[in-house]
């Protein structure tokens, strides 16, 4: 557990007592953030290839606190028309687990779950019921996955809700997620990683949404403050 060691951030407060909005992580840190990346990729790998039937493997995953005034340019832009999969966390943590997904690679993990086509949706709708359930069931396994890794490596405890996706612009999403969670600043926890089998290869962006106070828990539960 990483919940006692006060020297692994010692940038991330400023002298005033607030968590500054563009600290920097140096090695040692990233590698704490690097380690639950590693777990939970590896969790999400293994899950996925128990309900497939069939290996699916992990590349090497990226992690990072972004601050908030870059999150939105750093994932592509505002306009960016994206799928997005929410978790809504209670428990030691309340805020959002969120997928934001390119509708190819939404659909990528959807043909990856069913092992079959995307199915004909109705005029309006990207994906059918079918589809969207199993959209839904791949982003609850791997999200599930990394949340498991940062309790078991924090001791917190993080209770999601089952998810709810949305296809929207980018700009819209985050919104909608940043209001509720009542975050205005510092930074949201982020993880890029790919799975891929034989015949698909799938990547996205998962974010880590905590509200005000659960962001401070989070960097102290890392031993940052």
């Amino acid at each position: 557990m990483y919940g006692t060691n006060n020297d692994r951030c010692d940038e991330a407060v400023r002298g005033d007592g607030q968590l500054e909005k563009s600290e920097e992580f140096d090695a040692a840190k990233q590698d704490i953030l690097r380690e639950i990346a590693n777990i939970g990729a590896g969790h999400a790998s293994s899950a996925l290839s128990m309900l497939l039937e069939s290996p699916v493997k992990q590349d090497v995953p990226e992690v990072k606190l972004v601050p908030l005034d870059a999150l939105t340019e750093m994932l592509g832009g505002a306009e960016r028309v994206v799928v997005s999969v929410a978790m809504q966390l209670s428990g030691s943590i309340e805020g959002y687990l969120m997928a934001v997904l390119d509708l190819d690679q939404a659909g990528h993990i959807v043909e990856l779950i069913r092992s079959q086509p995307l199915e004909p949706a109705a005029d309006g709708v990207f994906f059918s019921p079918m589809d969207e359930s199993a959209l839904k069931e791949a982003i609850n396994i791997t999200g599930g996955s990394y949340l498991t890794a940062i309790s078991q490596m924090t001791g917190l405890e993080l209770v999601p809700t089952a998810p709810f996706a949305t296809l929207d612009m980018l700009g819209a999403v985050l919104s909608i997620a940043l209001v509720q969670a009542g975050l205005e600043g510092d930074s949201v926890l982020y993880f890029k990683s790919g799975l891929f089998n034989r015949e698909k290869n799938v990547s996205g962006d998962l974010l880590l949404i905590p509200d005000q106070k659960s962001y401070r828990t989070l960097l102290q539960s890392l031993g940052c403050i």
